[in-house]
């Protein structure tokens, strides 16, 4: 949707022009008469109202399903350290399949039998695909797809191999999705406190006529159905996540080292610069998540005013059209394509941004702060 303001002069009525699929949006000043004028917007929920997903809860599914089923975490890393051991914590039979690494140590050490990849698909009913995106192609054609059978189940997390064709497992399998909308070390956390996250489960293909409540059971097992979960299809899943990752929460470490950079450039000290942006991201993410939006004060009424009138001004409908653009590349899998040559070539446009990234000023004072948070416990 296109933003579109109006401005009226009627000062004293706050209500749209007729005709107009306007809501109030606050007042400026007309630069031509200097007087203070109503600020009209488009209403984004009238025009474009969002669609609503259902939110599913631990009532909703059955662990009975899955409890006599043996599950193997394909990858013990991030994610795989994490519903591994959220699964067994549910009563489940897990095992972990993985090659020697320091991965199989760990997952050792958390006390799973571990057993090479291609044994683990021999074994098991379920499987969960837990390794990189990056390394799932190679992984699945050498020791998961010459020892597949029929009726087991391999779920994923994330549906970026499926929705983008990275290969196709057999017509006799279920293949389903549940995937935590947090790092595997939060999930971990928050379920160990008897918490939970969010999450998505959905279906790519149902050969039994019960992926989908298979799904939910291994969304239920891992906690995601404690706070809550929605089901989708892999490409929701997967074009959300990618647009997060890019213009969304990705973006975000840009926008503040962007930032720091002016704030430097003008003579502000690194300090200064760091502790407004970077230090105090937590703070404000907090405050964010614990406040209803509508209902946020930002610290004074001048932070606030500043926050909501400002603010748009930098973040305006450039930056709007810059975001459809980008979704619309991740739909179209133009994002994917780039990757896929980027690892091809050996990665070196991500290195080079990791060097970047590495050698940047920042990481002078960044240590400063980092140093006292340890020190103050903070």
């Amino acid at each position: 949707m296109k933003s579109r303001m109006l401005r009226t002069s009627s000062w004293n009525e706050r209500r749209p022009p007729d005709g107009d699929n306007l809501s109030y949006h606050g007042y400026d000043y007309d630069h031509h008469s200097c007087q203070p004028c109503i600020v009209w917007r488009a209403d984004m929920t009238k025009e474009n109202p969002a669609r609503r997903d259902r939110l599913y809860l631990e009532e909703d599914a059955d662990l009975s399903i899955i409890q006599n089923r043996l599950i193997a975490s394909i990858g013990y890393g991030s994610q795989g350290h994490a519903q591994a051991q959220n699964l067994r914590d549910a009563g489940l039979q897990v095992i972990v399949g993985n090659r020697e690494d320091r991965y199989a140590d760990t997952a050792r050490s958390d006390g799973f039998e571990v057993v090479p990849i291609a044994q683990a698909v021999k074994r098991a009913d379920i499987l969960l695909m837990l390794v990189p995106d990056e390394l799932q192609m190679s992984i699945y054609h050498a020791e998961i797809e010459p020892h597949l059978r029929e009726g087991q189940v391999l779920d994923f997390a994330s549906g970026y191999a499926m929705h983008f064709g990275l290969f196709t497992p057999p017509a006799n399998i279920d293949i389903v999705l549940s995937v935590p909308a947090s790092l595997g070390e939060v999930l971990r956390e928050r379920y160990v406190r008897g918490e939970g996250v969010f999450g998505h489960f959905g279906v790519h293909q149902d050969f039994s006529g019960q992926a989908r409540q298979i799904a939910m059971s291994l969304a239920k097992g891992m906690g995601l159905l404690r706070f809550g979960s929605c089901e989708c299809t892999f490409g929701e899943e997967v074009g959300v996540n990618l647009f997060a990752e890019t213009a969304g929460l990705g973006a975000i470490m840009k926008y503040l080292l962007t930032a720091y950079e002016v704030l430097v450039e003008a003579g502000y000290s690194a300090e200064s610069a760091y502790s407004e942006t970077f230090y105090e991201l937590q703070f404000f993410a907090e405050y964010l998540c614990k406040s209803k939006l509508g209902d946020t004060q930002f610290g004074s009424s001048t932070s606030t005013y500043l926050i909501l009138r400002r603010s748009g001004e930098v973040v305006d409908d450039h930056v709007r059209q810059q975001m459809r653009a980008m979704l619309k590349r991740i739909e179209s899998g133009e994002l994917v394509r780039d990757w896929n040559l980027e690892q091809t070539a050996g990665s070196p446009v991500l290195h080079q941004l990791k060097r970047e990234i590495a050698e940047h000023p920042i990481r002078d004072v960044e240590a400063l702060f980092l140093e006292r948070k340890e020190k103050t416990g903070w």
